[in-house]
C-alpha cells in the first residue's frame, strides 16, 4: 500500500480501478443522464415524407414564375392536405393543394407558398410573386436518413436525446447501469437524525449528504447505515455490502485506537491502494479494491467529506457510469484576497465564484475549518492550490473547479 502520495497519484489510482459497468435496457423516460451503451441505428427517414414546413399551398413553382403585383396568377384549389392525412392523387399544372404545416407534399408539388403570400378565394388563390422550386418543403430524410447512426456510444442522454430517440420510434435504449453504493458512517458518537440531541453526539450529517450527493450522480444507494466503533459491527457490515459497486465508509481511517477501517477492509479480500494523500482538507483518505467492489474510507469531518467525494469519489464514479467527462469544470479567476499555506501539500479552498464585467473573480468563504460544513454550503467552486507554493497574492490568476448550483463537467 503506498502511503503519503499526491493528489495527482491518488486519482490516476482510483480511475485505474474504476470499470465500466455493464449495461441494461432501459425504457426512454429513465434513460436521461445516463450513458448510452451502444450505437443507436434509425430504422426510418425523419420526415419520412416529403412534408411542409408552413401553413399554405402546395402547388408546381412553374406555375408561379409569371406571377408579379401587376398581374397576379390564379391557382385551381382541388383539395386539402392536413397534417396526418395524403392527398390521393397528383396535381396537375394549374392546381394547388391547401397544407398545413406538416401535411404531406401531394405528387406533383414542387414549392409550398404560405397562407399570408396568397390572396385567398373559396375555389382559388392568386399569387403577386414567383416561388423557388422546394420554397418550404421539409425534405424526406432531411433530419434522419434510414441506416444512420443517430446517437453513438457514449453519449450523455439528454431531453434532446429523448426526443431524437422518441421521434425513431425507441421506446428503451441501453444505457449503463447505476452503480450501486453502500455508504456506512462509522462512530460511537453518531446519531440518528431523529434522535433526541445530547451530550457527546453529533447527528448522522455524513450518511445524508453522502446519500444526496450520490443520488445526484445518478447512482442507487442500497444502505446507509451508523457501524459503531467495533471490529465485528464493521465487518458484518463490510460482509454484507461487498456486492455493492462501491463502499464509502466515513470516519476510522486516522491514527485513533478506534480506527479499525484500513485493518479490517485489508482482511476482507480488499487490496489496499494508498492510505494518506498530500491534500488538505481529506489527507487520511483510504482506498482499496476488491474484485467488484471499491472502498473509499473517507475521513469523518463533513467538509472532508465533500470534498474527498467531489474530488477522488466523482470521477471514479462518473467512469464506471461510461462518461468520457469525468471531472468539474475548470477555469482561471482573479483571487480577491491572499492566501498563504503550506507548501508540501495541495489544498481545495471554499470558494465564491462571480463575474464582474466580463472577468472571473473569486474569494474563499472565510474559515477553513474542515468541520465547517457551511462553508459549503456558501461555496460554488473549490480554489484548487498544487504543491509547491506557500502564497497567492491577490490579484493574481488562480485555478478553480466549479460544482455548484449543478455539477459542471469538462
Amino acid at each position: 500500500m503506498r502511503k503519503n502520495i499526491s493528489v495527482d497519484e491518488a486519482v490516476d489510482e482510483i480511475l485505474k480501478s474504476a470499470r465500466l459497468l455493464s449495461c441494461e435496457k432501459v425504457f426512454l423516460y429513465h434513460a436521461v443522464n445516463r450513458v448510452i451503451a451502444e450505437d443507436v441505428v434509425s430504422s426510418v427517414n425523419i420526415p419520412p415524407l416529403n412534408n411542409s414546413a408552413m401553413d399554405g399551398y402546395a402547388l408546381k413553382y412553374e406555375d408561379t414564375l409569371t406571377a408579379s403585383k401587376a398581374n397576379p396568377v390564379k391557382i385551381k384549389i382541388v383539395g386539402e392536405a392536413p397534417a396526418g392525412k395524403i392527398f390521393d392523387r397528383e396535381i396537375k399544372r394549374g392546381e394547388a393543394v391547401k397544407i398545413m404545416t406538416g401535411g404531406v407534399i401531394p405528387l406533383g408539388a414542387d414549392a409550398v407558398l404560405r397562407r399570408e403570400d396568397v390572396e385567398e378565394h373559396k375555389r382559388f388563390i392568386k399569387i403577386f410573386s414567383p416561388v423557388k422550386k422546394g420554397q418550404d418543403i421539409r425534405e424526406k430524410g432531411e433530419d434522419i436518413k434510414e441506416n444512420d447512426i443517430i446517437v453513438k456510444r457514449g453519449i450523455p442522454v439528454s431531453s434532446a436525446c429523448v426526443g431524437v430517440l422518441a421521434s425513431i420510434g425507441r421506446s428503451f435504449v441501453n444505457v449503463y447501469r447505476k452503480p450501486v453504493v453502500t455508504v456506512m458512517v462509522t462512530g460511537d458518537e453518531i446519531a440518528d437524525i431523529d434522535e433526541p440531541f445530547s451530550k457527546g453526539k453529533i447527528k448522522n450529517s455524513n450518511g445524508f449528504t453522502l446519500t444526496s450527493l450520490l443520488k445526484a450522480a445518478g447512482c442507487y444507494v442500497r444502505q446507509t447505515a451508523i457501524v459503531r466503533d467495533n471490529e465485528t459491527a464493521l465487518i458484518s457490515a463490510i460482509e454484507a455490502n461487498k456486492n455493492s459497486d462501491v463502499i464509502l465508509s466515513t470516519g476510522g481511517v486516522s491514527m485513533g485506537d478506534y480506527d479499525f477501517v484500513k485493518d479490517v477492509v485489508s482482511n476482507q479480500g480488499f487490496e489496499p491502494v494508498f492510505w494518506k494523500v498530500r491534500v488538505k482538507p481529506g489527507r487520511p483518505l483510504f482506498f482499496a479494491r476488491g474484485d467488484s467492489c471499491l472502498y473509499f474510507g473517507i475521513p469523518g469531518n463533513p467538509v472532508s467529506v465533500m470534498t474527498t467525494f467531489y474530488n477522488f469519489v466523482l470521477p471514479a464514479i462518473r467512469k464506471m457510469q461510461g462518461f468520457d467527462n469525468v471531472f468539474f469544470r475548470e477555469t482561471y479567476a482573479v483571487l480577491k484576497e491572499s492566501i498563504k499555506r503550506k507548501e508540501s501539500r495541495s489544498e481545495f479552498i471554499r470558494g465564491i465564484l462571480e463575474e464582474v464585467n466580463g472577468e472571473l473573480y473569486v474569494s474563499s468563504t472565510g474559515p477553513q475549518g474542515s468541520g465547517i460544513l457551511t462553508s459549503m454550503l456558501a461555496a460554488n467552486c473549490f480554489i484548487v492550490f498544487d504543491e509547491g507554493k506557500s502564497l497567492s497574492e491577490k490579484g493574481e490568476k488562480v485555478k478553480v473547479r466549479v460544482f455548484e448550483p449543478n455539477f459542471y463537467f469538462v
